[in-house]
């Protein structure tokens, strides 16, 4: 990887900021499958963080520009540490010259203020439905958030579930109600002469506070026979592309219902089909320039200039076969990419399978350049996850804002962090028990925590299906992260 800031270590060390929507686990709530979190995105600024849940609501969360910990007490904490720091740099300036890289980057963590995001609107973006032609139940379940440029200081907003998606304008305004009519009182209107110019003057409005409304734009649908699993906004603000296991659609903004089909992999025999799509992304600068990977562990670069139809591609990645590795009847499914993401100067793409993340160069087809172990543990419970489906679960993955680091879930609501340059990782535990030391783990590396784990623990300890991380997003602007584990929203700082 390129050099990243110097004054920044990586990995990134990701303290806890706030939590929306936990359960205490002694509280005997039954937690409903609508609210299971499906879906989280941060808009490109980094002030707006969008949710979707299974049962097709949209929560959007904002950020507020006062810190949190901010008086006195803080001031005087912040000055000391800085004073401090000046005392130890001066003594050492015959031989260090100034406070050590870690050293200062823990001062920088302490003097850090952790970002505050507050409750701005709620919305129900899709209803179930039915598709009489093939008798088959449409879940309400939002799949992807994509957010879009923003137009006359309204918030836009793209979701979808798995056939249908949906435009959203979403604008705050104030209200105003009348608090005085035209005459000085309706109810003795029958007793007073309104006739009278002197009894008449303007009904006066006063400020009811601001309202937030969403409205739905537009709907692009009809386009799918498969179920979506990918939304892309484009770099020019004006299409995106959607993708299901077998074909890519490319979409205006400003013409729904009318979708361009870009790729089609569907064999003209099903029985010779032997991979489908399972993640496809715009690049980040360049607009005729998108991926798509697929169950086989492949990743394809495209360019749109090539037809009208995508039948060939510009890159294709994939990793050669060890000829010394064992095959097993799980190697495909272990194989198939579950998310790829560009890094955000569009020079490398980062892919994440069930066992590994891979970083990949855009000019080295051949091999990738770091391959980084996630669920290297979870290798000898194989079978055990296939029978409970675990094993199809697709975790998502994120670079942090400037690249040099790796963000992704996995079980046991384990967030784990990897550098980019030296695949070095730390992890911690999204929960609030986990923040007050009640849950007894520490901030340790990846490989330690996971170490701990193993140790005497049974397949359905080391894989709780209640509270694994799949979602999770970094903001564009800062070292900010965002995860979901269950019905609960955790956002972390560095």
């Amino acid at each position: 990887m390129e050099t990243v800031s110097s004054d920044v270590q990586h990995p990134l060390r990701y303290h806890f900021a706030q939590a929306f929507g936990e359960r205490e686990s002694d509280q005997g709530v039954v937690i409903q499958e609508a609210d299971m979190i499906s879906a989280v995105r941060f808009d490109e600024k980094g002030d707006m963080i969008a949710t979707g849940d299974r049962g097709g609501r949209i929560v959007l969360l904002r950020r507020v520009d006062q810190p949190r910990n901010s008086g006195k007490k803080t001031g005087r904490r912040k000055k000391a540490l800085l004073n401090a720091a000046r005392n130890k740099t001066s003594k050492k300036a015959g031989e260090a010259g100034t406070v050590s890289t870690a050293k200062s980057g823990e001062l920088r963590e302490r003097r850090a203020d952790p970002p505050e995001f507050r409750f701005w609107t709620q919305f129900q973006s899709h209803e179930p439905e039915f598709d009489y032609l093939k008798s088959m139940e449409i879940e309400e379940k939002i799949n992807q958030i994509r957010w879009v440029r923003q137009v006359n200081g309204a918030y836009r907003l793209v979701s979808s579930n798995d056939k249908t998606i949906k435009l959203w304008r979403i604008s705050e305004r104030d209200q105003k109600n009348v608090t005085s009519f035209s005459v000085d009182s309706i109810a003795d209107r029958g007793s007073r002469n309104t006739k009278s110019v002197a009894g008449l003057h303007l009904p006066a409005l006063a400020s009811a506070g601001p309202v937030v409304t969403a409205t739905p734009r537009r709907t692009f649908s009809g386009a799918h026979t498969y179920h979506i699993n990918s939304i892309s906004m484009n770099s020019d603000d004006e299409t995106f592309l959607s993708a299901d296991d077998l074909r890519v659609n490319l979409w205006n903004l400003n013409a729904g219902g009318v979708g361009f089909n870009i790729l089609d992999i569907k064999p003209d025999n099903m029985e010779d089909l032997t991979e489908v799509i399972t993640a496809a992304e715009f690049h980040p600068h360049h607009c005729n320039l998108f991926m798509h990977s697929s169950s086989r562990g492949l990743v394809k670069l495209v360019d749109l200039r090539a037809g009208a139809l995508c039948e060939g591609w510009v890159r294709e990645f994939e990793e050669p076969e060890d000829p010394g590795a064992n095959q097993s009847f799980f190697s495909e499914i272990i194989a198939s990419i579950s998310d790829i993401k560009f890094s955000p100067d569009g020079r490398y793409i980062l892919t994440r399978d069930y066992m590994t993340l891979r970083l990949w160069d855009v000019n080295m087809e051949r091999q990738p350049v770091l391959v980084i172990p996630v669920h290297e543990h979870l290798r000898a419970r194989l079978s055990d996850l296939y029978e409970n489906d675990c094993i199809f679960d697709k975790f998502q993955s994120d670079f942090s804002h400037d690249g040099g680091s790796i963000i992704t879930g996995s079980y046991n609501a384990l967030i784990q962090t990897y550098s980019t340059q030296t695949g070095a990782g730390t992890a911690l535990e999204a929960s609030v028990d986990y923040v007050s030391g009640t849950s007894g783990r520490k901030n340790l590396s990846a490989e330690a925590l996971t170490a701990n784990l193993i140790a005497g623990a049974s397949a359905s300890e080391l894989v709780d299906p209640t509270r694994r991380v799949m979602q999770v997003h970094t903001s564009p602007k800062s070292h900010i992260a965002a995860v979901a584990t269950g019905p609960a929203l955790y956002c972390y700082y560095a």
